[in-house]
């Protein structure tokens, strides 16, 4: 029989992802079989299983919700977008002065961290839109809504791989550049609007208390 707790990361995860309504009885069964001799990795396993399958059910089940989370999703990719763009358009002729420093030129010019950080302020608090709008499926709902920005940064993949085959950025600064770009369309924004949405999942943040002023949905 094992005496020690199970994979505390794997657990983490099934209080804060597995089916609202079936997480408890989930655990619990996982728990015991853990403890009734099965390996860390089973556990694991199972834990990552019980997951996946409860988000695909849940999908399933409320299609139209999934829809919604997703263009939620989507239209933070274009509002945030466009105020982005628009922002560096009107500070265009301000970039092009002389800079005191051409670490900081190349941070705004050419890696845009300025706006980097607008946009996973942005993607943030679309996650953290999603997650109320949809509180009571809100793990699927908000991993949906993650995975809208892929088919912009897909399109921006394609483009940018089409151009550096061309040979339009030689340099190799600009080419590092293009590197942390293309680590914020794929990873670090879908992350922002996980870490908005799901912030405040926590085992007790179900509970009718936690919810006590929100109770209308």
């Amino acid at each position: 029989m094992t005496t020690s707790e199970p994979p505390r990361l794997s657990t983490w995860c099934l209080e804060r992802l597995a089916p609202r309504h079936q997480r408890e009885s989930l655990m619990g069964d996982l728990r015991e079989q853990y403890e009734g001799g099965r390996s860390a990795w089973w556990y694991r396993r199972q834990a990552l299983t019980t997951i996946v399958v409860g988000l695909a059910a849940d999908v399933r089940a409320h299609t139209l919700l999934a829809m919604r989370a997703f263009l939620m999703g989507c239209a933070a990719v274009l509002l945030l977008g466009s105020f982005t763009g628009a922002l560096r358009q009107a500070l265009f002729r301000w970039t092009q002065l002389p800079w005191k420093s051409e670490l900081l030129r190349q941070v705004w010019v050419y890696y845009g961290v300025p706006f980097a950080i607008i946009s996973c302020l942005g993607f943030a608090l679309a996650g953290w839109t999603i997650a109320r709008w949809h509180r009571d499926h809100r793990a699927a709902m908000v991993i949906l809504g993650a995975l809208s920005p892929l088919p912009w940064a897909l399109r921006w993949g394609w483009e940018t791989a089409r151009l550096l085959h061309a040979g339009l950025f030689p340099f190799w600064d600009y080419r590092v550049a293009l590197l942390f770009q293309a680590a914020l369309v794929f990873v670090v924004f879908p992350v922002c609007i996980l870490i908005g949405g799901l912030w405040n999942a926590w085992p007790d943040a179900d509970s009718p208390s936690s919810h006590a002023p929100f109770m209308k949905r």
